[in-house]
């Protein structure tokens, strides 16, 4: 039967096809003997795929038969030897024999023959047939088995297929004898769908490319019907913002191609899980009534790539199919969607994640679910740091009407707090509410909850009647136990050990739950009780674990003021300004409210007047502090810090208003009298000064900051070298350098002027560590303007290529020594010029005349 030439010629390349040379490669890899099975749904460019690798390779030493559904065994056979005959250095007599066999012993021999004719051909011939799902009559298949089974030496048999053919694989994948590929081989990768667009004309930004990208999982057909569509409308943007599975031609193509080549059985379990992303076993057999769900979808990924196992246990459905799919399921069957989503939404709560149920229970479109999501979900939103959708959730609650409830404003109120504001308005009003609403409340939130949110906002507590008996949440547990540790971390008399050791459980045990922002909470309180200790390393560490935290909620740095300042005012203590001032303008840049942003003000004019710099913005600085509510350690830091900037560039009457201020807010600690035994010196009360700075050291009152007894020895240290007790003057200088390095703090004596600055650096020289003396003597060059004595040899050689704009590693080669040798003077030369960059550096070095 003769074979028409459509059948058996190579297909053309469809225009703006792109070349994919990674899978061409992935195909060359197939070992001699071995079964090339190409296997996807629909539209995932098999043939194009294959036409490439053909052309590129093979051409003209291969056979292609395209198959189709009217193929018998005799139109297969025919096909088969019409292509393989039009295959150059075959056997002379080979196509006599077989057509001979075929008139004959029809049949099995007319293969024996082509077999027989291949097993002498060097290199081995590919033959592939294309859509072997059409093949179907039986000994056409037969046929078929005998080629893939026969281990001819001159074949390589290939095979496009939607789905495995009904053949002996198993067998032959045990043995070694399959190479395949499948439809994640087949997705256009990110690179391959830009050069789609490009091929097809299109200009689009990498952003929506991405996007389409996305949207299609790089699904071929999907991709080149979103550049038909884009090459006939001027709104990209808006095209890539709508495209979805309801497209008119990616429907149809999913309508005629896809959904038609499964088992009905198969389509409507497709179409049941539609409504979700994400298909957990248990959530796939809830959603469809089959207890089979997964074992059905784990097939499917097999067999047609429609269905991606992401895990044993969890799938997802392709992201086109499944917007198509959902779509239908809302048009026709609109119940039968809402409650699909009511479903998932109690699922996924059950399973301890509330941002997937509060977005099921949103599209069920039921505010009276949202409203009865709030005592189960809430409190979870709040404690994972899922504060959007604690947003939305509320909203959605208050829109259902009905009953008053108290959940909403409580939850209100515990968001407020989360977002920064404290003791705001906003969350003391919200907490009024709850209070207003409580005796009518249906369900009545748990007594505890609204007492924590109280102590958080006021610092105290009211007994009210207790809720009806309830098992406490482990969120409920935490919460309580965070509210208690808040207002103990405000208070002046903290004991740092006990509430150290209360507040690193609790970021464990937050761990463990995966309550995220209770952890970032926990973190952020021990930054407090380390400043309270005077454990400056420990304080900054737990503000980067804080910043970890968030990190892992997806929150940026620049949504970390509070622990960010933390980092500068380390910065500051460990004399380096430069490094305070720029962390701090970056986030002051990011516009932050509340606490936040008054204590970043702060450390900018303080970190601007240790540079050198007047005041600028301390009537600003001087407002945020007086509005600040902190912790008492915090307050009384800022306090000494803003009294300092005071005295230098206010005058003693401002000055004095921030010591009042403090004495109001904490009573009467030993920071107050610092600031007092400071005014005083600047007044020239040095027998004034030195009395209130003896009951410092004395411990006559206690003290908040744990450096504060090193300033209290450099103002005695002063007061004796003024009255000439150099003995003296000197014995507290040195009980101030060494209670200084004890604490790993810098900026104490790197700030002193006077005639205790002038003996601060070769008396350091003679009780401190060297590697403490050396960051002092840069602290006090960055402070003072000076740059230290000299740069070493290999400083200034790796300094005189800083212009150059090479980079460490660049400069390592050029001078023959370790990148990391390199880097460690680069920062040697940012610290002794007072610089934090490479552009800032060159500038300082030329100025001195180090640089040319």
């Amino acid at each position: 039967m003769p074979a028409p030439g459509s059948t058996i010629a190579l297909p053309e390349l469809p225009a703006a096809s792109v070349p994919r040379p990674d899978l061409v490669e992935l195909l060359d890899r197939a070992e001699p003997g071995q079964l090339v099975l190409v296997v996807a749904p629909p539209g995932h460019g098999k043939t194009v795929v294959l036409a490439q690798w053909m052309r590129a390779r093979h051409a003209p030493r291969g056979a292609w038969v395209s198959l189709d559904a009217t193929f018998d065994a005799d139109r297969f056979r025919s096909a088969l030897i019409a292509a393989v005959a039009a295959v150059p250095g075959l056997p002379p007599g080979w196509l006599r024999n077989a057509a001979g066999a075929a008139g004959d012993r029809p049949g099995w021999d007319v293969v024996d023959e082509l077999l027989a004719a291949l097993d002498v051909v060097r290199p081995a011939v590919p033959v592939v047939l294309d859509d072997v799902h059409e093949l179907t009559d039986p000994e056409a298949l037969r046929d078929l088995g005998r080629l893939m089974r026969s281990g001819a030496a001159g074949l390589q048999l290939v095979l496009a297929s939607r789905h495995d053919p009904p053949l002996p694989l198993p067998r032959l994948r045990a043995a070694g004898r399959t190479h395949e590929l499948r439809a994640e081989h087949l997705r256009f990768t990110l690179a391959e769908t830009t050069s789609l667009m490009q091929a097809s004309g299109l200009d689009l930004t990498p952003g929506q490319i991405a996007a389409l990208h996305s949207r299609t999982a790089g699904w071929a057909a999907a991709l080149r019907f979103a550049a038909v569509a884009l090459q006939s409308t001027e709104d990209h943007q808006g095209f890539i913002d709508q495209f979805s599975g309801s497209e008119h031609s990616t429907a149809d193509y999913l309508t005629g191609e896809v959904m038609a080549s499964l088992p009905a059985p198969s389509r409507d379990l497709l179409r049941l899980e539609s409504v979700c992303g994400l298909l957990p076993t248990g959530l796939a057999s809830a959603l469809s009534g089959r207890p089979d769900a997964g074992r059905v979808l784990g097939e499917l990924a097999d067999d047609t790539g429609l269905v991606e196992r992401l895990d044993p246990s969890t799938f997802r459905i392709h992201p086109l199919l499944r917007t198509y799919l959902g779509a239908e399921l809302e048009r026709h069957l609109p119940a039968r969607y809402r409650h699909s989503h009511v479903t998932a939404a109690w699922w996924w709560l059950a399973a301890g994640d509330p941002v997937h149920a509060l977005r099921h229970a949103e599209r069920a479109e039921d505010p009276e679910l949202l409203r009865s999501l709030l005592p189960s979900m809430g409190l979870r939103l709040v404690a994972t740091g899922e504060l959007a959708a604690l947003r939305t959730l509320i909203d959605g609650a208050r829109d259902a009407g009905g009953p008053v409830d108290a959940w909403a404003p409580l939850l209100e109120a515990y968001l407020e707090f989360a977002l920064g504001a404290g003791t705001d308005r906003t969350a003391l009003a919200a907490l009024e509410q709850a209070d207003r609403a409580w005796p009518a409340a249906p369900q009545p939130p748990p007594a505890q909850l609204r007492g924590s949110i109280e102590l958080l906002l006021t610092g105290r507590t009211e007994t009210r009647a207790p809720a009806p008996s309830v098992a406490e949440t482990p969120e409920q547990a935490l919460l309580e136990r965070l509210s208690r540790a808040t207002v103990e971390v405000s208070e002046p008399a903290l004991d740092p050990a006990r509430v150290r050791t209360g507040l690193e459980e609790l970021v464990l045990l937050a761990r463990e739950h995966g309550f995220g922002w209770f952890e970032e909470w926990a973190w952020t309180l021990l930054t407090v009780v380390e400043l309270a200790a005077g454990r400056y390393r420990d304080m900054a560490g737990a503000a980067r674990s804080a910043i970890t935290a968030a990190a892992m909620l997806g929150r940026q740095v620049s949504a970390m003021p509070a622990s960010v300042a933390v980092i500068a005012y380390a910065d500051l203590l460990a004399g380096d300004p430069a490094a305070a001032r720029q962390r701090v303008a970056a986030a002051v840049a990011e516009e932050p409210r509340g606490e936040p942003e008054r204590v970043l003000r702060v450390l900018h004019s303080v970190a601007g007047h240790d540079l050198g710099e007047t005041a600028i913005g301390l009537a600003r600085c001087r407002s945020a502090l007086f509005e600040l509510t902190a912790p008492a350690a915090v307050l009384a830091s800022l306090a000494v810090l803003e009294h300092e900037v005071e005295l230098s560039h206010a005058g003693a009457t401002n000055a004095a208003r921030t010591t009042e201020w403090l004495q109001e807010r904490v009573g009467n600690v030993a920071e107050v009298l610092l600031m007092d035994a400071r005014a005083h010196q600047a007044a020239g009360r040095h027998d004034a000064a030195r009395t209130t700075a003896e009951a410092i050291v004395a411990g006559v009152v206690p003290h908040l900051v744990a450096h504060t007894p090193v300033d209290a020895h450099l103002v005695l240290s002063e007061c004796a070298l003024r009255d000439g007790e150099l003995e003296r003057g000197r014995a507290e200088l040195v009980a101030a350098l060494r209670g200084a390095a004890k604490l790993d703090v810098v900026r104490p004596p790197a700030v002193v002027t006077g005639p205790v600055g002038d003996l601060v650096e070769s008396v350091s020289a003679q009780v401190s560590d060297p590697p403490w003396h050396e960051r002092l003597v840069a602290a006090r060059a960055m402070v003072h303007g000076r740059v230290r004595a000299a740069l070493s040899e290999r400083e200034l050689a790796v300094l005189a290529l800083l212009p150059s704009l090479l980079s460490a590693a660049e400069i390592a080669d050029e001078l023959t020594v370790s990148v990391n040798t390199v880097k460690t003077h680069i920062r040697s030369i940012y610290t002794k010029l007072g610089v934090g960059h490479r552009r800032d550096a060159v500038v300082q070095a030329r100025e001195l005349d180090l640089l040319p």
